[in-house]
């Protein structure tokens, strides 16, 4: 179901605030001492142009109230919102993913974070707010089922990364939203960031995955100045070696602004932005630290303050990028042609207060709380989907694939999506639909209901099986599995058909090879 926000329209929550796309909340102050939190190496200066955000005054927070309460409204509000928009009638809009990395529910201003997103939340506020939108709790098989719209456990990614030391990825003959695209009249199809499914043989590279463009990191967890994971280089332009030098959330924006540029004029294309932000390790630029705390302030803090005072500076650097790339989207005069998602690939990491927060949700990354696997997400086609709505109806990573299959009408895949079409609900065609997800390692949600099973995911250390009911106790603080012993049932059956699939490439666990491991020279693939 959906639910009017106040101030719907176009502008709404930017328009209120006094910003547009692009907006920068960038201070005067000066540089900061070295430490372990920056590196004060020489960095490529670029001439994209961006606004200035005026200074922070009390119209935001109200906005922030407004986005998060004050509904009004249902499904039939929406619906007469909108203008008629066919689902699956052969549009070729432009397709614009923007994912963050390890960026928690509680890490957007406008779920009431101290960190400022303007330009996140302006994007909200023009779209549908995904208030129900899940992921897998860790990054890898996020991303397999974002790009294949079925479970990563059908290929063995399902309760870990792959790791720099691993020799498997994304299983080949797994199609890709990019290898859908491709024989759908789409030339264009850039990944711009993170891969993380793959590295070890070319198979697995993105330009054999049906992308046209790779700029980015093969790897997780990479040197944010150096651009290095395990001492050597992990930064490509397609099949070479790149040297740009800057913070990579810099350089990831930049390329994407870019692709756009190049782009716009061809016809329909697909852009997979995949920061790396805000993932450790803990660096950001110095000037960007010096928006949130002074140069002096911050010398006397303990390691594990100025590790929070970093991550919000990652923040709002992704937060400012993110701007750029709607801005050129805007100006190219794409946006209206664009169907733009912005999600995390899962929960925020633990034990960083004043930083990274999952709050008020139970749980962090790596865990099937819903802080783990409940992410920030919005939608937004400007003139297509309303706007300044919040949904929420349930939906997921693997939603994606579908629903855009089912927009260019791509006929059926060679393998069946474990995903929905989410545009009826999207276009105002329905207010919202049942549905269960499984959500990995032995746990699944339904509408109002979400069962984990005990040593699904050990590292829960659940004494029995749990069973969350939501409109009884939406932050799962008690197991109601005897009053709901019906529905626990119905879900445990459900969850044993995906426990029980082995894929034809058992999964590892994590450490496994690890003792070594000696990467190659600038993470070159040469295997086959």
């Amino acid at each position: 179901m959906f639910k009017m926000l106040p101030e719907t329209g176009t502008r709404g929550f930017a328009a209120a605030v006094g910003f547009r796309f692009g907006a920068d909340s960038r201070g005067t102050r000066g540089g900061l001492p070295k430490s372990r939190h920056f590196l004060n190496k020489k960095r490529r200066r670029f001439p994209a142009k961006m606004n200035t955000l005026q200074q922070l005054n009390p119209k935001i927070e109200m906005n922030r109230n407004l986005l998060r309460g004050s509904l009004l409204g249902t499904g039939a509000c929406l619906a007469t919102a909108l203008p008629a928009v066919a689902a699956g009638n052969g549009e070729r809009p432009n397709i614009l993913f923007i994912v963050a990395d390890d960026l928690g529910w509680g890490d957007v201003s406008y779920h009431g974070s101290v960190i400022p997103t303007p330009n996140i939340d302006a994007l909200a506020a023009r779209g549908i707010e995904m208030n129900r939108f899940y992921t897998a709790p860790v990054s890898s098989p996020t991303r397999a089922g974002l790009m294949t719209g079925r479970y990563p456990s059908r290929f063995g990614i399902r309760k870990t990364v792959i790791p720099p030391w691993r020799d498997y990825g994304l299983d080949p003959e797994e199609q890709t939203l990019a290898d859908m695209l491709a024989a759908n009249g789409y030339a264009h199809r850039a990944i711009v960031g993170k891969w993380h499914l793959g590295h070890g043989r070319r198979a697995y590279y993105p330009l054999n995955r049906g992308f046209t463009h790779f700029y980015g990191c093969l790897n997780g967890a990479l040197d944010y100045f150096t651009h290095e994971r395990e001492g050597e280089l992990d930064w490509h332009n397609d099949w070479e070696s790149c040297r740009d030098e800057g913070y990579s959330t810099d350089l990831i924006a930049d390329e994407a602004v870019r692709c756009i540029g190049e782009y716009a004029p061809e016809g329909p294309f697909f852009l997979y932005v995949a920061f790396n932000a805000p993932h450790t390790p803990f660096q950001a630029p110095e000037d960007e630290i010096a928006e949130h705390i002074s140069p002096e302030k911050f010398a006397a803090l303990t390691p594990r303050e100025k590790d929070a005072y970093t991550y919000r500076a990652m923040v709002t650097r992704m937060d400012k990028g993110v701007g750029r790339i709607l801005e050129k989207l805007e100006k190219s005069g794409q946006l209206e042609n664009t169907l733009v998602l912005f999600m995390s690939d899962n929960g925020g990491i633990p034990n960083l207060p004043g930083g990274s927060s999952c709050a008020p949700l139970r749980g962090h990354k790596g865990r099937e709380w819903d802080g783990g696997v409940r992410v920030p997400a919005v939608l937004c086609w400007k003139g297509r989907f309303a706007a300044g709505v919040r949904s929420e109806q349930l939906a997921a990573f693997v939603d994606m694939a579908p629903t855009i299959a089912a927009l260019v009408g791509a006929g059926e895949p060679p393998r069946p999506y474990d995903g929905v079409n989410l545009l009826p609900v999207l276009t105002g065609k329905t207010a919202s639909f049942p549905r269960d997800l499984y959500l990995g390692c032995g746990a699944a949600v339904s509408g109002d209901y979400k069962l984990i099973l005990k040593g699904g995911n050990r590292a829960m250390q659940l004494k029995g099986d749990y069973l969350v009911c939501y409109p009884e106790d939406p932050y799962e603080a008690q197991n109601r599995i005897e009053e709901h012993a019906a529905e626990a049932e119905r879900l445990r059956r459900y969850i044993i058909r995906y426990d029980t699939i082995r894929p034809a490439h058992p999964e590892l666990p994590y450490g496994q090879g690890k003792e070594g491991f000696k990467a190659p020279a600038e993470w070159r693939v040469t295997k086959p």
